[in-house]
């Protein structure tokens, strides 16, 4: 090469090299691409499949398996079988328990939002044992619990949406205090609330408002008060990119351990990652199937229910879940950073 070729390749050389020191790192980089993540059959035999929970050895907790009113257990060697008949443990006078989100709480024992009956239900390691910790607010019964998340304290957010729809907002998150075992409410005036989960700092609550199409966020108080309500994203109708649009209802939602919020849609075959910083999607993967009910970390996997096909699919992602409780039961991690 002579002189004057050499200097046309340096200069190329360093051109590259600003132009790529230019563009802007992508903070998600350790997500796959949108779209490129085949589900895995996990699990199959759920009647209507719902709050995927595991613990830190890959026993997979899934509501509804057979039946309503059953869960399941399946092990990590495939072996299942029915954890908790809550018809036989847990009877409701005139209604049929039917077990939704479930989270595992400090002392392994399953919380449980039984929809059936409008119970917020305790379960023991072994299954056998079911508590109800609440049925009602003020007298009157919830209509129906829908799902359940804790704060690292060990408490209880739950929602139940009762009759509400977008024109008749009336469905309501309440809080059950670990310490004094009382209910309280939380907030209301809610169209269709139904997954919740408590931001990574322990500063906010999302709650997915169904019918209309968006997640809320609320500031968090120490003492387990919200206020402060705000749109956090209002999923978009039209496509754009490689991010598919649609009347997508938000379904059951978990955070990762870099503070992401992962958000099960009951139509479209989707889970949408949004960045709670920016009120964006950042990442768009394929559930498993049409109605995504819920999710759920573990080992670098996020498992979905899908009602539709009456089961549990994985995707690998390659990340790691936020260790909502305290319980060495729970495998997930501590956040790297707040959201």
């Amino acid at each position: 090469m002579n002189r004057t070729g050499w200097l046309l390749a340096v200069i190329w050389m360093l051109g590259g090299s600003a132009a790529a020191a230019a563009q802007p790192k992508d903070p998600h980089a350790d997500l796959p691409r949108s779209h490129s993540v085949t589900p895995e059959l996990a699990a199959t035999g759920f009647e209507f499949a719902e709050g995927p929970a595991l613990d830190a050895k890959g026993n997979l907790y899934v509501a509804n398996y057979r039946s309503n009113g059953n869960i399941g257990r399946i092990a990590p060697d495939g072996t299942a079988r029915i954890f908790c008949n809550l018809t036989e443990a847990a009877p409701a006078d005139g209604s049929q328990p039917r077990a939704n989100g479930m989270k595992i709480d400090s002392m392994g024992q399953l919380i449980v939002a039984d929809s059936g009956t409008g119970r917020l239900l305790r379960i023991s390691t072994d299954g056998l044992r079911v508590e109800v910790l609440a049925d009602r607010f003020d007298g009157k019964r919830f209509s129906s619990v829908h799902d359940v998340a804790l704060d690292r304290a060990g408490n209880i957010f739950f929602s139940d949406p009762g009759d509400s729809d977008r024109d008749d907002p009336t469905g309501t998150v309440y809080r059950y205090d670990i310490l004094t075992a009382q209910v309280s409410q939380a907030v209301t005036g809610l169209a269709s609330p139904g997954g919740l989960a408590v931001t990574p700092d322990q500063k906010h609550l999302c709650v997915s408002e169904s019918d209309k199409f968006r997640i809320m966020i609320y500031g968090l108080s120490e003492k387990g008060h919200l206020a402060d309500g705000r749109v956090l994203i209002t999923f978009p109708v039209e496509s754009e990119g490689n991010i598919a649009g649609g009347r997508f209802q938000p379904e059951g939602m978990v955070f990762d351990a870099k503070g992401r919020l992962y958000v099960a849609m009951w139509t479209g075959d989707l889970v949408n990652v949004v960045e709670v910083s920016s009120g964006t999607i950042i990442r768009q993967y394929e559930a498993g199937g049409l109605q995504a009910t819920n999710c759920h970390f573990h080992a670098g996997y996020l498992y979905t229910t899908v009602a539709a096909k009456e089961a549990v699919f994985r995707l690998k992602l390659g990340v790691e879940g936020f260790r909502y409780s305290r319980s060495p039961d729970v495998e997930s991690v501590v956040p790297e950073t707040d959201p």
